[in-house]
């Protein structure tokens, strides 16, 4: 055996070995310096890497509180002035039935059906209309703000085929106010950038709306405490939409069921 030639060999061999080794080094270390540059780029310009459109907000909101209700328990005296309806009551649920059921018209709109037939209705604003189940959603406001799927601060309304409204399912929240003192907010971007960070903003999709409102802390009995919360609506590059929350003072995500039953902060 030829040791001389068979060392050379082995030389060349490590020799190339490691190249390939330290080329293999340098493009992992050039991939993840690549992934870190790109993680600190400005959320704009990643947004914009991925052609996801925001909105552009007017003013964004620097500061507000938590904020506290209590269940309200329907009570037959106050419902008395109620007209055409034959109510059902449950501790702190409502069920109205119509006896004559009201035409939806462009001038009788839902809303004006809800503002003038229903206990506070003027305390309610629409969330969401759903054709195809013949019902519309409304949120209590409080702060001229959402109360997000709160199972005590909800109003569900139903109509027929003839688009006549039949009936109405109603909780309401008492004494809604503000809990302690302002917090300062993390901004609307900040809330993007959040959803972005977790993987939920996908490339080509659109946030159609940014705004702020409430979501359930804690329940403590009778008593409620309600987070600011982001609510941030998009639209996916295949048109479906999806709604996302984030708490405003501490920027974690918030699920929220949608029944409405729970919010859970995690």
């Amino acid at each position: 055996m030829d040791w001389n030639k068979t060392k050379t060999i082995f030389i060349i061999v490590f020799s190339i070995l490691n190249v390939f080794l330290f080329s293999l080094y340098l493009n992992r270390y050039n991939e993840a310096l690549d992934l870190e540059v790109a993680s600190d780029a400005p959320i704009e310009d990643r947004l914009f890497q991925d052609n996801i459109t925001v909105p552009k907000m007017d003013v964004d909101i620097k500061e507000a509180s938590y904020v506290s209700g209590n269940t309200h328990n329907f009570i037959l005296e106050e419902l008395e002035e109620l007209p055409n309806q034959t109510i059902v009551i449950d501790g702190s649920k409502l069920t109205s039935t119509f006896n004559k059921a009201i035409p939806i018209t462009e001038v009788n709109t839902v809303e004006k059906i809800v503002s003038e037939n229903v206990l506070r209705g003027d305390s309610y604003d629409l969330w969401k209309k759903d054709d195809e189940n013949k019902s519309a959603t409304f949120f209590q406001k409080v702060n001229n703000r959402f109360v997000y799927y709160n199972k005590n601060a909800t109003l569900v309304v139903y109509w027929n085929d003839q688009q006549e409204v039949v009936r109405y399912e109603q909780t309401i929240l008492d004494d809604l106010e503000n809990y302690n003192e302002d917090r300062i907010l993390m901004g609307s971007m900040r809330a993007i950038k959040v959803l972005y960070d977790h993987g939920h903003l996908k490339p080509d999709s659109v946030v159609k709306d940014i705004k702020l409102g409430y979501s359930q802390l804690l329940e403590l009995t009778e008593t409620q405490v309600f987070l600011p919360t982001w609510h941030i609506l998009v639209e996916l590059a295949d048109g479906t939409k999806e709604d996302y929350f984030v708490n405003a003072i501490e920027g974690s995500i918030v699920e929220i069921q949608k029944d409405p039953e729970q919010a859970v902060d995690k």
